[in-house]
């Protein structure tokens, strides 16, 4: 058993104190701690990830600070009103037309020149933001997003590249 002895010396008719220090329950603490310890720092080896860029691949440097483009959005309101901009200094509001059975629909036209008017001012644009209110149908919301998806076709796409390839529609 481990132990360490502890003598006070006994001069001058003392008794010498003897006291014994039992070593093995630190031991085992210093052990386990230890061990502790190593498999942490093997767990967080593990769960990083050791990524290189691909040989060849060019070194385009720090990244850009480039300032990020302002959404183009689309609201849709429940009366079949349509705002189509990027900031609200720069909305342009669509009248809703109503249709035989007295529900509004997208008048296509007005909408379909305002989103090619803004796609092509920014060609390089390929995201659209939707923002419907809660009680649009969704009947009007695929026809709002056919005449993006039709305003971005045109030109049709090359061949095996699909309309949606040029168009990203998010709602929001």
């Amino acid at each position: 058993m481990g132990g360490v002895s502890v003598d006070s010396g006994g001069k001058g008719g003392r008794k010498s104190v003897d006291s014994n220090v039992n070593m093995v329950p630190m031991i085992d603490l210093l052990i386990s701690v230890i061990a502790f310890l190593l498999m942490t720092a093997v767990w967080v080896q593990t769960g990083a990830l050791q990524a290189q860029q691909p040989k060849g691949a060019p070194d385009n440097g720090p990244p850009s600070q480039a300032q990020p483009q302002e959404q183009l959005k689309v609201r849709i309101f429940t009366d079949g009103r349509l705002q189509v901009g990027q900031n609200a200094g720069d909305q342009k509001d669509i009248a809703a037309t109503q249709s035989h059975a007295g529900t509004p629909t997208v008048d296509g036209n007005e909408l379909r020149t305002e989103l090619a008017r803004r796609h092509g001012a920014e060609a390089s644009r390929n995201e659209v933001h939707l923002q419907p209110e809660g009680g649009v149908k969704y009947e009007y919301i695929i026809k709002v997003m056919d005449v993006v998806y039709d305003v971005w076709s045109t030109p049709p796409p090359p061949a095996g590249r699909l309309i949606r390839d040029q168009v990203m529609i998010r709602f929001l």
